[in-house]
């Protein structure tokens, strides 16, 4: 009888998902929406009235449908950050399936703290983006994170809504991996 290695994946110690606010999405549904409205009268050279009388033909309708709804669509199954954490690795992604992807090895941190930001003052806005001294951030919502400090002097920002949990995950690792 023969035996099988196999590898257990590290356990997850945190996960969080956070989605962008409403208004986000409410803002780019209204940005769509107005391209789309603009792309269908330049398309068919005609008054809003008469788009709207062919707004019944199937031709027009999946035309429309597809040009308005794939990109708000797409634009939902991106704006989605998910943060996890095991003892060794600290993962943060955006989108259901991952757009952007950034890992950090825990052994690579020197400190990590819970921070306040003021994200447009600070980093114009959530999502993946640079800040001062060229520090980098990568949040979806809300004023608060994990500020993590590399050993190189490198800074990242990751936003939570639960920092003082993730802060405490990531310091009880980096202890365990200093004994």
């Amino acid at each position: 009888m023969s035996s099988v290695a196999t590898l257990r994946p590290a356990s997850t110690l945190f996960h969080e998902e956070q989605y962008f606010d409403w208004r986000v999405y409410g803002l780019l549904g209204a940005i769509e929406i107005a391209a789309g409205v603009c792309l269908l009268w330049w398309a068919y050279r005609a008054e809003p009235a008469a788009l709207l009388a062919r707004a019944w033909d199937l031709e027009f309708a999946l035309g429309a449908g597809a040009g308005l709804g794939l990109p708000l669509l797409l634009t939902v199954f991106a704006l989605h950050m998910t943060t996890e954490a095991t003892s060794d690795v600290l993962m943060v992604w955006y989108g259901w399936l991952p757009i952007y992807r950034r890992s950090v090895v825990i052994v690579d941190l020197k400190s990590c703290q819970v921070v306040e930001y003021r994200p447009i003052a600070d980093h114009h806005g959530w999502g993946v983006r640079s800040g001062r001294d060229g520090e980098r951030v990568l949040t979806a919502r809300g004023d608060r994170g994990v500020l993590l400090v590399f050993a190189d002097g490198g800074k990242l920002l990751v936003g939570s809504q639960r920092p003082e949990e993730l802060a405490e995950v990531l310091a009880r690792s980096l202890r365990t991996d200093m004994v």
